[in-house]
């Protein structure tokens, strides 16, 4: 029997990549889903999937361990989500500027190594309401400028949505799924109590997501 090719999978990240929170079993989370529906539609491959997520990281924080965590893995592809953490108000020093951002970006790709694809995932809707930034008096002035948490983190979308545009990357855009779903069957089905983690739906429907342009790249691959 012929010995199946290895495809790395890189999941590159914070809280929503890492998805530990609210979802105690491991199997439950997207990036072990993903992973099966991998297996199952592509027995020819054996899918060794990484997550280089960790929660809280700022895009800032998470270039900082781009080379341990993933440039030398090798992976095949990557999985690209951040930006959520971005702005940490009750952390002046955390934040990244938009301009910041930018550089980050273009360090990733730069850094990159030769072959490896990446898949863009955009940070999921923030529900100010129940965020605990939309709670704190402190910060209810910035977020009156700013039209809310959400709204403060669509810019960083939008970079990341730019940037897939501007390197061909395909994107796999979270929010606007997440806001669409969630009209119809109840914003509560996918994001947690906590106005920003993703229930066990919200990562079925993140994996599903990033499988579908999976499987398309991965077709384009065998030619």
């Amino acid at each position: 029997m012929l010995n199946k090719r290895n495809i790395t999978i890189v999941g590159f990240g914070d809280s929503i990549t890492e998805a530990v929170i609210g979802v105690p079993d491991a199997n439950s989370r997207w990036l072990n889903i993903l992973r099966e529906k991998l297996s199952a539609e592509f027995k020819q491959y054996e899918f060794t999937v990484i997550n280089s997520g960790i929660g809280g990281n700022s895009a800032r924080e998470a270039m900082a361990r781009f080379e341990k965590d993933v440039a030398a893995k090798q992976p095949d592809f990557v999985i690209l989500e951040f930006g959520g953490n971005n702005e940490d108000l009750a952390n002046p020093d955390r934040i990244v500027p938009l301009e910041e951002f930018k550089t980050l970006l273009n360090q990733y790709r730069q850094g990159l190594p030769a072959g490896t694809k990446t898949i863009i995932v955009t940070f999921p809707p923030v529900l100010d309401d129940l965020h605990a930034y939309g709670k704190n008096p402190a910060f209810i002035a910035h977020y009156q400028q700013t039209g809310g948490i959400d709204k403060s983190v669509e810019p960083y979308r939008e970079i990341t949505r730019e940037f897939a545009r501007k390197n061909g990357f395909p994107v796999y855009d979270l929010h606007r799924s997440l806001l669409t779903l969630g009209a119809l069957s109840g914003r509560m089905t996918y994001t947690m109590s906590d106005g920003i983690h993703l229930t066990g739906h919200g990562n079925e429907i993140l994996a599903q997501g990033v499988f579908k342009i999976l499987k398309d790249m991965l077709l384009q691959l065998e030619g």
